[in-house]
């Protein structure tokens, strides 16, 4: 009969482990941002171009528009300026939603807790937002001045 599995205690590890980990959430939080947005960013145009009037009124007939004007390539248009926001702040939540549970479980509850409440990971992931959106802040900004700065008809910018 096999040893009785035994519950992980959180172990100490050297600095070089531990900015190892968080290197490796971050890029990993970071690619699975990227593949979401890419997945999404179809529709993401479609609803861009829907409500600012600039296409059909239609949702076909926004599609046939944008398939006629750009090609199946115009689907994605913008997605590249979207994915240089996305990486950081998905792979910084990513990263930090674990330590700020762990933080708060330490704090809010009792030694020996097997699973935190509820609330400690709404919190952790509430927290975890609030930093990414304070680290990536100057990437939101410029991508909304640069999305602001609509083409012309003659392909100069406003």
């Amino acid at each position: 009969m096999p040893p009785p599995q035994q519950q992980s205690a959180p172990h100490q590890s050297s600095p070089h482990q531990s900015a190892t980990d968080i290197s490796r959430r971050v890029l990993c939080g970071g690619l699975a941002g990227l593949l979401a947005k890419t997945a999404t960013a179809p529709l993401e145009r479609l609803k861009m171009l829907s409500q600012t009037g600039e296409g059909a009124s239609s949702l076909p007939g926004i599609v046939r528009q944008v398939l006629g004007r750009e090609g199946v390539g115009g689907l994605w248009a913008g997605n590249g300026a979207n994915l240089l926001r996305v990486f950081p702040a998905k792979g910084v939540v990513f990263a930090s939603n674990d330590s700020y549970r762990q933080l708060l479980t330490s704090l809010l509850c009792e030694e020996g807790t097997a699973k935190p409440p509820p609330a400690v990971s709404f919190l952790a992931g509430g927290l975890s937002g609030m930093t990414a959106s304070a680290l990536t802040y100057p990437l939101d900004l410029a991508r909304g001045r640069i999305s602001g700065k609509a083409a012309l008809a003659d392909g100069s910018k406003k």
